[in-house]
């Protein structure tokens, strides 16, 4: 009897968990040249440099092609403001739909779509001129996700991912050292993500 060798390492249905790195930009606004004030409080908007973090994900493969993901990314930047210069943290949190083309094949192509909370955490970013208190300023708003990239299976439970992801965000709301609320008029900061992850699909 004749055996012939198969791949099955291609995609399949049911949960997977991936862990990365992201390289993350945050563009828009944050041009380092503006601020927001409530009362005495006063928020720096600064220009924030591009920045590594992490990427992890949960995800469901609902057939062959569709899959569902639960997407939470943090990066670390460097920003400036006024000649002044500190760290930014960006964390969101996203639930995104996932199809996948040639889903018979070890490598997919994909396209991406989702949306969900982001927050800028400004270290020392807020400042009350009435106390002379300073804290770290925090910028929260909802994004929406585009993204592509490809999926290599290297084994039937291990799959290599290299995607390309553009956030639209739109940071609604602040905090600062007294006051917090939602900002008057909304700032962009939307950015670029480019990611690399490895996946165990069980």
């Amino acid at each position: 009897m004749l055996f012939i060798a198969t791949n099955n390492a291609e995609a399949k249905k049911g949960f997977y968990i991936g862990l990365g790195a992201v390289y993350n930009t945050i563009d828009g606004d944050f041009t380092g040249t503006s601020g927001l004030q409530s009362g005495s409080d006063i928020i720096i908007i600064p220009k924030i440099d591009s920045g590594l973090g992490l990427d992890v994900r949960f995800g469901y493969g609902i057939t062959d092609q569709w899959a569902v993901e639960l997407n939470l990314m943090n990066s670390r930047h460097n920003g400036s403001w006024a000649g002044l210069s500190g760290h930014v943290y960006y964390t969101s949190f996203s639930i995104n739909g996932k199809y996948a083309f040639l889903s018979s094949s070890t490598t997919q192509p994909y396209i991406l779509f989702g949306f969900g909370g982001n927050e800028l955490r400004i270290k020392n970013g807020a400042e009350n001129t009435s106390t002379g208190e300073v804290t770290d300023a925090t910028l929260s708003g909802p994004g929406v996700n585009m993204g592509f990239g490809i999926d290599s299976y290297i084994s039937p439970h291990v799959s290599l991912n290299i995607g390309a992801l553009y956030r639209y965000v739109d940071y609604t709301d602040a905090e600062g050292v007294h006051h917090s609320g939602s900002i008057d008029k909304s700032l962009d900061g939307s950015g670029f993500s480019l990611l690399m992850t490895m996946a165990y699909h069980f």
